[in-house]
């Protein structure tokens, strides 16, 4: 029985997600145990956290315990870097001296800017990752600030980012009248706002930003006290818009909410980009507009309003099937299973 630990410091819904699907490609493998060491303080009940295959879920309680119970592993599995300080010497510990067979660092996030997390900033200075046997950066990131955590050349690899397409799963509900968006960078929701309003679009808003003054067809709550309800607003939506802007450096940003309104069989509206280019065939599983001007937005939408209810499902479903083809978390990790054992 070969043992795998997931080490999940970095309390977020993305991660548990990623846990979930680890958990279903490890229970499809014969002689894998698979344990977790978490740092959860919130439930996130509406996603749920199995027990993994054969295996336990621990909280982790700090550094003196870890030690003693410490088990054998023949692989260890660094998830993102700890979000709370109070996990940065366990996390630095796991990955430079705690004995196992491998160790391999999975990136679910862009990494942390010099001073945005302790445990980020440390094993820069330290090399941490420099015994990793590899590390999977996202595709969109700063390949630099990687090789200072010690994973270079060709142990460092780039992965795309995938979402739980198990969770994110048409359900049947029918459509409402407004249009969807969420997230906090980058965001330029007054012109998609206007772009909706012009249209005959009301819109809902999930961020944790001020997007300054809206219509009065737009309704902005918390993206942070609303992730319970992330899946219904994005699955009752007529359309999901991303507006990311020009300025914004990194041109996938979105591809989290994207992915998810696709995986639901939502028709999405992006700026079109070489990177959103890659994955909407326009009119086909998605639409792209050329600029975030509100003309522009509101033509996309109103081609999103022209679909047949029969037009609108074969959209939805040659998203989905997109996204499990390109963006699938079961998919990556059946493959990254396969590629450590």
């Amino acid at each position: 029985m070969k043992r795998l630990l997931l080490v999940n410091f970095a309390e977020c819904p993305e991660n548990l997600h990623f846990e979930r699907a680890l958990a279903r490609a490890a229970a499809r493998r014969r002689g894998l145990a698979l344990d977790v060491l978490h740092d959860f303080d919130y439930h996130y009940d509406f996603i749920g956290a199995p027990l993994p295959p054969r295996g336990r879920r621990l909280r982790c309680a700090g550094l003196d315990a870890l030690k003693k119970s410490f088990g054998r592993y023949d692989v260890v599995v660094l998830l993102d870097f700890p979000k709370r300080a109070r996990c940065a010497t366990a996390f630095l510990w796991l990955a430079r001296q705690a004995p196992a067979g491998a160790k391999v660092f999975v990136a679910n996030h862009l990494i942390p800017m010099p001073g945005q997390n302790l445990a980020a900033d440390l094993a820069r200075k330290w090399k941490a990752l420099a015994g990793a046997k590899a590390g999977w950066m996202l595709e969109a990131d700063d390949k630099e600030l990687w090789r200072e955590t010690g994973l270079a050349g060709t142990r460092l690899r780039r992965r795309g980012y995938a979402t739980d397409c198990v969770y994110y799963k048409p359900s049947g509900a029918v459509a409402g009248g407004y249009v969807f968006s969420a997230g906090s960078a980058g965001r330029d929701y007054a012109a998609l706002a206007a772009g909706a309003k012009r249209a005959g679009f009301g819109i809902k808003i999930f961020t944790d930003s001020k997007p300054g003054r809206l219509p009065a067809n737009a309704e902005v709550l918390p993206l942070a006290k609303n992730l319970h309800n992330l899946k219904e607003a994005a699955e009752r939506a007529r359309a999901v818009a991303i507006p990311v802007k020009d300025s914004h450096v990194n041109e996938s940003a979105g591809n989290s909410i994207a992915f998810l309104a696709m995986a639901l069989g939502r028709p999405v509206l992006l700026k079109r980009t070489p990177y959103w280019e890659r994955l909407i065939e326009d009119g086909k599983n998605g639409f792209l507009c050329d600029s975030l001007a509100p003309a522009a937005l509101a033509a996309g939408l109103r081609r999103v309003a022209a679909l047949s209810p029969a037009g609108a499902r074969r959209l939805g479903a040659a998203a989905r099937r997109t996204v499990l083809k390109k963006a699938s978390l079961d998919s990556f990790c059946s493959e990254f299973l396969r590629g450590l054992l």
